[in-house]
């Protein structure tokens, strides 16, 4: 017998939209939700990161803003062949650009316009629920890395297998969207795990004074993947128990 999750664990084949209505769709929603994008030239192995900020559907074209680190631009002005990789509700869209950027400015912030693509890759990702911590189990972390100079404690809010959201109660140390940090640490019941991860967004409470971080894992390895995995199924279940509870 199947049910959602033994569903969400069949891996779906990628997509391709070539419809110019799904492809401005899709890349709208990932412009309203100021989602981040990953951008790859050719041939370089940086990798830069910059957001949609605007879509121009009756001239066929789409616009990025600055990209982080801003030397990318100066290949995206060149019309150095760029692959764009973006995440939303568990979907990868993956597009791309052969032609030169044009700079301009919206709102008085620079922007680069390019084609908008006649190709999307859309991929429903495997393993992509999303599953809440029970509070009776609270399962604590601390974000670590190169780039800081002192540990940040917090505390785990949801975990799927492509990412997770903590509560950081009191945030006295600079993050920053889009930034790669090296020793994520989770206490989970079943041991410590170390992942790479990269921020997507703070959100912070002012009434609580806290913040939550939402991050996405980089270069999982299968090890790491299965017990996450396993954490999310047992959560999943636990949450059903409780639902079944209340009846």
């Amino acid at each position: 017998m199947s049910d959602s999750f033994s569903e969400s664990r069949t891996a779906q084949p990628p997509t391709l939209l070539t419809s110019p209505i799904e492809i401005v769709s899709n890349l709208r929603a990932l412009q309203q939700h100021r989602d981040l994008l990953v951008m790859t030239f050719a041939d370089r192995q940086q990798v830069f990161h910059s957001y949609i900020v605007d879509i121009d559907r009756d001239n066929s074209r789409i616009a990025y803003d600055e990209l982080i680190p801003n030397d990318g631009e100066r290949h995206l002005l060149n019309g150095e062949p760029v692959t764009i990789t973006a995440y939303r509700d568990g979907v990868r869209m993956i597009w791309s650009h052969t032609q030169q950027g044009l700079a301009d400015t919206l709102e008085n912030a620079p922007c680069y316009w390019l084609s908008l693509p006649t190709e999307v890759s859309y991929h429903q990702r495997r393993n992509a629920f999303r599953a809440n911590i029970l509070p009776e189990q609270p399962i604590e972390a601390q974000i670590n890395g190169k780039t800081l100079k002192t540990v940040i404690p917090a505390r785990l809010i949801d975990i799927s297998a492509t990412g997770c959201k903590l509560d950081i109660k009191s945030l006295t140390t600079s993050l920053q969207p889009g930034q790669l940090y090296d020793a994520l640490e989770l206490a989970l019941p079943t041991g410590r795990i170390t992942l790479n991860a990269e921020l997507r967004h703070l959100n912070k409470d002012e009434t609580s004074s806290s913040t939550q971080a939402g991050f996405m894992f980089h270069q999982i390895n299968g090890a790491t993947l299965r017990i996450i995995e396993r954490l999310v199924y047992q959560l999943q279940r636990e949450a059903r128990r409780n639902d079944d509870d209340l009846f």
